[in-house]
C-alpha cells in the first residue's frame, strides 16, 4: 500500500533490485513486475519484488535450453557502450566490467576483472569477424548481483588476439550466473554475430538504442527459427602452476620488448638530439649571414634614403629661395606702385582743392563785384531822385 514501511519508490525499487531506472520502468509498464500507480508515480512493494525474485532465481532451472529467458531481461539500455575509450585489451575488460559496477549488476569488481584476465591469458574469447565474447571460467552467483550482459562498441578496433589476426570491434561481456545460462546464452549471441550483416549494422548504426534492438531484434527471429543445442569444443584443462607460469612468460615478454623499446626511443632520441644540435648550429650560421646580408642592404637602403632626402631638401630650400626673391620683388614692384597711385591720387586731389578754392574766391569776387554795382547804382538812383525832388521843390 502506498505509505507503508514496504513500498518503494522507483528509485527506491532499482537501488534494492540492481536494476536501471528505465528497465524497471519498461517491466513495471509491461507488467512484467509487481508496481502500482499513485497518481504519475509507480509504487512498489518489497514482499512482492521479494517474491518475483525468488520466481526469476526459480526461472533459471527453465532456461536451460536458451529458449524462455528473454535477452531483453539481460541487456538493459544502460549496458551498451556505443564507443570505447579503451585501445587495449587490458582497457576493454576494465571499462565494460566498470560498466556493470556502476549499475549495481557486480557486488566483487577486482574478482571479476582477475577472472577475466585469467580466461584471457588460456586463450581469447575473441572470433574471427571482430567479434569477442567475455567471460569468466567460472560462475559465482554470491560475487554477481544479478545476471547481465554488456556489450561494448570500438570504432577504432583494439587488438584482441583474434584468430585471423585482425582487430576486435564488438565486444559483449557475460556477467551470468550459472552454465546452465551461461552457455545457451553465449551460443545464441554466437549465432547472431556469425552473420555479417548484422556484425556491420552493429559496426555502423549512430546510437546505442539501435544497438540494442538490433540485437533483440534478430535474436527473436533466432528463437522464432527454432535454436539447435550448441556445442562447444572442449579445451584442455591447464594446471593452474602451469597456467600462473604462462601469464608469467607473457608479462615478463611484454616487458622485456618495452624495455627494448625504450633502450631504442633513448638512442634514437640522442641521434635525433646530435642532429637537432648540429641543425641548429648550421641555421645559426646562416641566419647570422642572413641578418648581416640583410644588415647590409638595409644601410645601403638608409644610406640612399638619406641621400635622396637631402637632395630634395636642397632642392626644396632653393625652391624657397628663389620664391622668396620673387616674392620680394613683387612686393616692391606692387609697392612702387602703390606709391605711384597714392602720389596721382594726392596730385589729383590737390588739384581738384586749387580748382575749387580759385572758383570759389572767383565767385566771391563775382558777388562782390555785383553788390559793388547794386550799391552804385541804388546810390547814382537815390540821389537822382533827390536831386528831381530838390529840383522839383525849388521850381514850385
Amino acid at each position: 500500500m502506498p505509505g507503508s514501511k514496504s513500498s518503494m519508490s522507483l528509485a527506491q525499487a532499482a537501488q534494492y533490485l540492481q536494476m536501471g531506472e528505465k528497465t524497471l520502468l519498461k517491466l513495471a509498464s509491461n507488467d512484467q513486475i509487481p508496481a502500482s500507480r499513485s497518481g504519475r508515480n509507480w509504487v512498489f512493494d518489497r514482499r512482492a519484488l521479494d517474491e518475483w525474485l525468488e520466481r526469476q532465481r526459480a526461472s533459471d532451472d527453465r532456461a536451460a535450453d536458451g529458449m524462455l529467458m528473454p535477452l531483453a531481461d539481460l541487456l538493459p539500455d544502460e549496458a551498451i557502450i556505443p564507443d570505447l575509450r579503451a585501445t587495449d585489451a587490458l582497457g576493454v575488460i576494465e571499462e565494460v566490467a566498470a560498466r556493470a559496477y556502476s549499475q549495481g549488476w557486480l557486488k566483487n569488481k577486482p574478482w571479476f576483472i582477475g577472472a577475466l584476465i585469467d580466461r584471457e591469458a588460456l586463450a581469447s574469447t575473441a572470433m574471427e569477424g571482430g567479434v569477442a565474447f567475455l567471460h569468466t571460467r567460472q560462475r559465482d552467483h554470491g560475487k554477481i548481483a544479478r545476471p547481465f550482459i554488456v556489450v561494448g562498441r570500438s570504432y577504432r578496433g583494439v587488438e584482441f588476439g583474434a584468430p585471423d589476426g585482425k582487430p576486435t570491434y564488438l565486444f559483449f561481456l557475460l556477467g551470468l550466473t550459472s552454465d546452465r545460462i551461461h552457455l545457451p546464452i553465449l551460443g545464441r549471441l554466437a549465432r547472431i554475430m556469425k552473420d555479417p550483416k548484422t556484425v556491420s549494422r552493429l559496426r555502423s548504426t549512430p546510437s546505442a538504442t539501435v544497438m540494442r534492438n538490433v540485437l533483440l531484434k534478430e535474436d527473436a527471429k533466432a528463437v522464432r527459427g527454432g535454436l539447435a543445442p550448441v556445442v562447444f569444443p572442449d579445451r584442455p584443462q591447464l594446471n593452474l602452476e602451469i597456467r600462473k607460469r604462462a601469464i608469467m612468460r607473457v608479462a615478463m615478454r611484454k616487458a622485456e620488448e618495452a624495455k627494448a623499446a625504450g633502450k631504442g626511443a633513448k638512442g634514437t632520441r640522442g641521434k635525433a638530439g646530435k642532429a637537432k644540435t648540429a641543425a641548429g648550429k648550421t641555421a645559426s650560421k646562416a641566419a647570422a649571414s642572413k641578418a648581416k646580408t640583410a644588415a647590409g642592404k638595409t644601410a645601403s637602403k638608409a644610406k640612399a634614403a638619406a641621400s635622396k632626402a637631402a637632395a630634395s631638401k636642397a632642392k626644396t630650400a632653393a625652391g624657397k629661395t628663389a620664391a622668396g626673391k620673387a616674392a620680394s620683388k613683387a612686393a616692391a614692384s606692387k609697392a612702387k606702385a602703390a606709391s605711384k597711385t597714392a602720389a596721382a591720387s594726392k596730385a589729383k586731389t590737390a588739384s581738384k582743392a586749387k580748382a575749387a578754392s580759385k572758383a570759389k574766391t572767383a565767385s566771391k569776387a563775382k558777388t562782390a563785384s555785383k553788390a559793388k554795382t547794386a550799391s552804385k547804382a541804388k546810390a547814382a538812383s537815390k540821389a537822382k531822385t533827390a536831386s528831381k525832388a530838390k529840383a522839383a521843390s525849388k521850381a514850385k
